[in-house]
């Protein structure tokens, strides 16, 4: 007995000493500084595969592409960001129509114009080009973001187009044609504006315009730069001064007020993405901006439309080690069904994508690796992004466009795939698709999502930098369809810019203004996950400051609510 103890105690200590030579023969884990990107920098983890959930309709009537000037040779940082869609019920039929915009050309050191491409949804995914005769081609800039909103209030969207030059204004006259504003000079000496929000910041029933501006490059300001693995490349915007943003007051008549400073707006920031949302759940609108190369801002709002930059102090400036990111596109959405809005950034390659919880007060903590997104690898640059909830199971799962901005980076492809993350309870995985738009690669810039035939299921819009623009229908076969809800003010602004719902089982929808990349969805609120016939208790806060009770019923699935106009 005690011959085969002694043997038993010798096998172990020798096997321990192996264990502890092979131990040490591994490589040291990375640093901490390093370890993020050695993370994303393993291949990607597809921890769910289903069936096709959106499937590419190719005979739809719309033939569009996104001229970004790169055929004129001049490697311009303009050629970089692309173009969005707008997704707007222009002529009030039920049906959403689609606008998108052009970009332009750089040929003899000049920035032309390409015009808009309009189309009206005629049903059964068949869309007519109705660019002229709509009055929609909006040629006094090269364009890049699409945002419709009704700034007047006489129930018509209207439509604020960014781009080089300025923003141009589409006044919506009610008889299926627009008329231009007079062009809103965004800065006097570099009016570059990328991303725009619509909201209502200073509650007097009016929307107010947030505009975002690049960088400083003009045909000045043109430097040459050497790529990684080319002899030319589009320069990096670190080669760039910032140029600030401003906030346009309306009037309600199609006049506006810039202010900047004076609202409390500060210096710097290079934004690609902006997003109007009451973030603090306080009753007045707040925003935050994507910032590519610098820390993001978020501005939080004192109910009067003066402004407090709190990005650092939230959390929400840079990734989790509080270095600043190349951010692009970005929403406001309850990730985690909390009764909270949480903030979402889509970044550059080799940086995780954030995610950050909000933790109440003011104060964010970001979770994007605990909530599984460091999974999906460091390859993609991020571009458009939609929160919907595709599978219909009472959470809002994400859409990602991605493309890269150099042509020839020696990380990763130009054309990238596009990204589909499904939520459960907060965590993501990655959908895969083995056919179809998702199992190729693209040069993804705008995203919006929208219900084009019908169907009581999201479908999406994708825009691209030179490659035609894609429609995918959405397929999920459920027994309980989704509550649509169109909101209209009277009090508040018509559109309802800046609404909150709130369902009894504590999740939180909200309507804000901007969101994804130079893109615009379908602003009806989805409510999902639904028994069947079953009647729901809402609540909705009103961007003028009331709350009011509601129940619907997904037997009826289409409900328009009206804001009172009495207590």
């Amino acid at each position: 007995m005690k011959s085969y103890v002694y043997k038993w105690i010798c096998f172990l200590f020798v096997l321990g000493l192996i264990g502890g030579l092979w131990v040490g023969c591994q490589k040291p884990s990375p640093p901490a500084s390093d370890k993020l990107l050695s993370e994303q920098s393993q291949p990607t983890k597809v921890e769910s595969e289903r069936s096709t959930w959106f499937e590419e309709i190719k005979q739809t009537g719309i033939h569009f592409t996104f001229n970004s000037g790169r055929s004129d040779g001049e490697f311009a940082i303009i050629e970089s960001l692309g173009g969005g869609v707008g997704v707007l019920d222009y002529d009030k039929d039920g049906r959403p129509d689609l606008l998108f915009a052009g970009g332009g050309t750089l040929a003899n050191k000049s920035v032309s114009s390409r015009p808009c491409g309009f189309y009206r949804n005629q049903g059964d995914w068949h869309f007519d080009d109705v660019t002229q005769a709509a009055g929609a081609g909006a040629t006094q800039c090269f364009t890049h973001g699409i945002f419709p909103a009704d700034l007047d209030n006489d129930g018509f969207d209207d439509v604020a187009i960014s781009g080089y030059g300025g923003v141009q204004i589409l006044h919506n006259q009610g008889d299926g044609t627009f008329s231009a504003f007079p062009l809103l000079v965004t800065h006097p000496e570099f009016p570059w504006s990328s991303s725009l929000a619509w909201a209502d910041f200073d509650r007097d029933g009016v929307l107010d315009l947030y505009v975002a501006h690049y960088v400083n490059w003009s045909w000045k300001h043109h430097p040459s730069c050497a790529g990684a693995v080319v002899p030319r490349e589009v320069c990096a915007p670190r080669e760039f001064d910032a140029v600030g943003d401003a906030i346009f007051f309306g009037d309600g008549q199609g006049s506006f007020r810039r202010e900047d400073h004076s609202v409390g707006l500060v210096a710097g920031g290079k934004g690609l993405g902006v997003i109007a949302s009451d973030v603090d759940l306080d009753g007045d609108i707040d925003i935050y901006v994507a910032n590519d190369t610098t820390d993001n801002f978020l501005y939080r709002n004192d109910g009067i439309g003066h402004f407090q930059e709190t990005a650092v102090l939230a959390g929400v400036a840079g990734d989790e080690r509080g270095v600043s990111t190349g951010s692009m596109g970005t929403l406001v959405f309850d990730a985690d069904q909390d009764g909270l809005p949480d903030v979402w950034a889509v970044n550059f390659e080799r940086e995780l994508f954030g995610l950050y919880r909000n933790d109440g007060g003011g104060l964010f903590t970001h979770v994007s690796r605990s909530m599984g997104l460091a999974n999906i690898g460091g390859d993609y640059v991020g571009f458009g992004t939609v929160a919907i909830d595709y599978d219909q199971d009472g959470d809002l799962d994400l859409v990602v466009s991605n493309g890269h901005v150099s042509y020839a980076s020696p990380h990763a492809p130009f054309k990238q795939l596009p990204l589909l993350l499904e939520n459960n309870r907060g965590r993501f995985s990655r959908v895969h698709q083995s056919q179809d738009y998702f199992a190729h690669s693209h040069s993804g810039r705008g995203l919006a999502s929208a219900d084009f035939d019908g169907d009581g299921v999201l479908d999406l819009v994708v825009s691209h930098l030179e490659e035609p623009v894609s429609i995918l229908r959405g397929h999920c076969n459920v027994s309980h369809p989704a509550i649509r809800l169109q909101l209209i003010g009277t009090v508040s602004n018509r559109s309802a810019i800046g609404a909150v719902v709130r369902h009894s089982d504590k999740r939180i929808l909200m309507h804000n203004g901007g969101g994804s990349y130079l893109s615009s969805s379908d602003p009806r609120i989805w409510l999902t996950g639904l028994a069947p016939g079953s009647q729901q208790h809402i609540q909705v806060v009103w961007p003028s400051g009331k709350e009011n009770d509601y129940v619907v019923s997904n037997e009826a699935g289409d409900f328009t609510i009206i804001e009172p106009i009495s207590p």
